[in-house]
């Protein structure tokens, strides 16, 4: 979780700065990761962690309910960037579904209070406030 969440930090600053190349690499190759590895884990606590998710994820929309799956495909952007903070959003509420899901499965404490900053510092990046 803690690589999730900070990483995006880095996101944000890239697209701060207007570094696109920095911004896709690390939201699509970072962050993404963390979040498979999420979606990994909560299909592990719904179907048992005998089976394969297959490379990249292939298998996600066999595991996932609906719903979840929808929010997952919502993270993917274009080169915008109103598409890609969108995205963002889409991946930080997915990943909180799922952490906390996981998290509870295994008796875990989450750490809302490093989401709930990470989401400020986003918003205030978002906005121009920083």
């Amino acid at each position: 979780c803690n690589n999730f969440w900070w990483c995006l930090n880095n996101v944000a600053k890239g697209i701060a700065r207007d570094e696109l190349p920095y911004v896709m690499h690390m939201l699509n190759d970072e962050v993404r990761r963390e979040l498979h590895d999420m979606i990994d884990y909560y299909i592990g606590t719904q179907h048992g962690f005998n089976i394969s998710t297959g490379k990249g994820g292939k298998y996600f929309k066999k595991y996932l309910p609906a719903e979840l799956y929808a929010q997952y495909c919502a993270t993917y952007s274009g080169s915008d960037y109103a598409d890609i903070w969108a995205s963002i959003d889409a991946m930080c509420d997915l990943f909180h579904t799922l952490a906390v899901t996981v998290a509870a499965h295994f008796g875990f404490t989450y750490r809302q209070e490093e989401e709930d900053g990470i989401r400020e510092y986003l918003r205030m990046v978002k906005s121009n406030e920083y």
